[in-house]
């Protein structure tokens, strides 16, 4: 049985990174910092390490930004709009009414589709090191819970009761991601009728 030289084989190579010719666009750039904020934090997100990931020249960064500040800025953008629009978007509805709205923004923290709950936890735990970021996640916070509050003064309750209501309902929310609870999503589903009954109060109507 003859055996090839080792010295025949050819070595094994590294795939080569991409070129400028094959980059990627700015949205798999802010979608790549999104992951890395994620699972490492803000000191992640650099573009050096994020090349490295997606296995491409760092040079393709530059076609879309031009600098690392650019990139935390499309990411705080990023945050605002994908997990914040899809709220004021039930509020929005002329379709359905008050404890409709009120249930299916809820569904938006039972579901985690349309709202990712990691992405928030890390724009938190960034904020609490850039007071700009903490600036705009306590404007972002008001907002969203002013969205709740509108759908609470829908349903009927004084603007002193929806105020209150929309707080406890969205600062439930807020500290049960805070504390790491992760449940069975059926476990969720079956305890989802008695929140909405509890935090929306005898106004609500299933």
């Amino acid at each position: 049985m003859t055996k090839t030289s080792p010295h025949s084989r050819k070595a094994e190579r590294p795939s080569p990174k991409k070129e400028r010719t094959d980059r990627l666009g700015k949205t798999d750039w802010v979608n790549a910092a999104r992951e890395a904020l994620i699972k490492g934090g803000v000191h992640a997100v650099k573009i050096d390490l994020i090349a490295n990931r997606l296995n491409i020249t760092r040079g393709s960064f530059y076609w879309h930004f031009q600098n690392r500040a650019e990139v935390l800025s499309a990411l705080v953008e990023l945050w605002e709009s994908q997990n914040t629009k899809p709220f004021e978007d039930v509020v929005r509805r002329s379709d359905i009414g008050a404890s409709a709205k009120f249930a299916e923004m809820a569904r938006l923290w039972l579901e985690e589709k349309s709202f990712d709950w990691q992405f928030d936890s890390a724009m938190r735990d960034w904020a609490r090191s850039s007071r700009p970021v903490a600036k705009k996640l306590a404007a972002i916070d008001d907002f969203r819970t002013n969205l709740f509050e509108q759908v609470f003064l829908e349903m009927g309750y004084s603007p002193f009761e929806a105020k209150v209501r929309a707080r406890v309902t969205y600062y439930h929310q807020v500290g049960y991601y805070a504390l790491g609870i992760r449940e069975d999503q059926q476990a969720r589903r079956d305890m989802f009728p008695m929140y909405l009954r509890i935090l929306a109060g005898d106004a609500y109507a299933e």
